[in-house]
């Protein structure tokens, strides 16, 4: 990964990511899983013959594995907490649907409303470039509310993306209570209701509850990645084994370099790609990285695949966005040239943006 990532820190030229990978050799996961069913065990009947706990779930691969573990081996009764899309591929919908029907599982799904995710997608895309914003604010704090209100105290996330990537809450740790505080979703609510008149009841439920909250419902949010050895690769192949199927038959994305990773949704996808803009790095960066970690591929192997796909926009992801919010394609890119990082790339008299780095080598940018 390149020092570009916001929040990515760097000890003797290797960063956390690999740093922490590396930490894994030396966890005895046979701990780890004792601690787990000690937790469980906890929780497990508590409610009598309701939910033992809740899963925040999206139908993906890493959802699949998070529900086979705590069903299958962990032995839980599980309600899936979800929430909807701008759109869904129609893969997307059916591993959803898998979910509750390999596992046998209740799931509630949260419906955004969508006239306000429309104004929301074209204000945060200007704003602060994020244009799922609002989709993703709702995956922080909906789980959570809802936990709450079915007076269940444990709730399953999946991967500690700050631990596992690197962010300003890198510290290895089960609990997942400052989740919502990892840069994802920057907390934007009052500046959103103030100078665009949105009703403070219509974002509330998108508000991330406080870290008092947690203490008085009593409500314990964990990563299932502390617990055991992560990877999303294998959680692919365990999720294949349970129903689960890739994007590859419906969709052939650009810009990526496999077909099994965020497939719910492809105008999702345009957040993910504005990371190339303003950092120089995206989808095919980070999948790379994750399998040099892993040891599937080499490092100098995967240069050549993150130059030729990681600067490619879907056009899928253009006209999902466009037609879902209503704006034209030439505002579309209007509004994509405020977010290029001049220090990484430059553009010429037509428009067109430019590189100026070459990937594995040190971009001296700044963030």
């Amino acid at each position: 990964m390149p020092d570009t990532r916001p929040g990515l820190k760097f000890r003797d030229g290797v960063c956390v990511a690999c740093v922490h990978y590396k930490q894994r050799r030396t966890v005895n996961w046979k701990n780890r899983n004792k601690e787990l069913e000690r937790i469980c065990k906890k929780f497990r009947g508590k409610n009598g013959d309701g939910y033992d706990c809740a899963i925040a779930v999206s139908g993906g691969k890493d959802s699949h594995y998070q529900v086979y573990y705590m069903k299958e081996v962990m032995k839980m009764n599980p309600v899936l907490i979800s929430v909807g899309n701008i759109d869904s591929t129609k893969t997307g919908q059916k591993n959803l649907d898998n979910l509750c029907e390999i596992f046998s599982c209740d799931m509630i799904l949260h419906k955004p409303n969508l006239d306000l995710t429309r104004k929301l997608s074209k204000i945060t895309f200007k704003e602060i470039g994020s244009p799922t914003w609002y989709i993703d604010s709702l995956i922080y704090s909906f789980p959570v509310r809802m936990a709450m209100k079915l007076n269940l105290k444990l709730l399953i996330y999946g991967e500690d993306v700050n631990y596992t990537y690197g962010g300003r809450y890198d510290t290895e740790t089960f609990s997942a209570k400052l989740q919502s505080k990892n840069d994802v979703v920057k907390p934007i609510h009052s500046f959103l209701s103030k100078k665009y008149k949105i009703d403070k009841k219509e974002l509330f439920s998108c508000i991330p509850p406080k870290i008092d909250d947690y203490k008085k419902f009593q409500l314990e949010p964990i990563y299932l990645s502390y617990f055991v050895p992560w990877d999303s690769y294998h959680n692919f192949l365990v999720a294949q084994r349970y129903g689960f199927s890739h994007l590859g038959h419906e969709y052939k994305r650009e810009g990526t370099i496999e077909d099994y990773n965020s497939i719910d949704s492809i105008t999702y996808l345009l957040n993910q790609y504005l990371k190339y803009p303003k950092f120089g790095h995206a989808s095919a960066t980070e999948m790379a990285s994750r399998w040099i970690r892993s040891g599937m591929k080499s490092r100098d192997e995967m240069i050549n695949y993150v130059e030729e796909y990681d600067d490619k926009l879907d056009q899928g992801i253009i006209d999902g966005f466009c037609n879902f919010t209503k704006i034209t394609k030439s505002d579309f890119w209007e509004i994509m040239d405020k977010w290029y990082n001049k220090d990484l790339f430059e553009q010429d008299d037509d428009g067109i943006w430019k590189k100026k780095f070459q990937v594995g080598k040190n971009l001296q940018a700044k963030n």
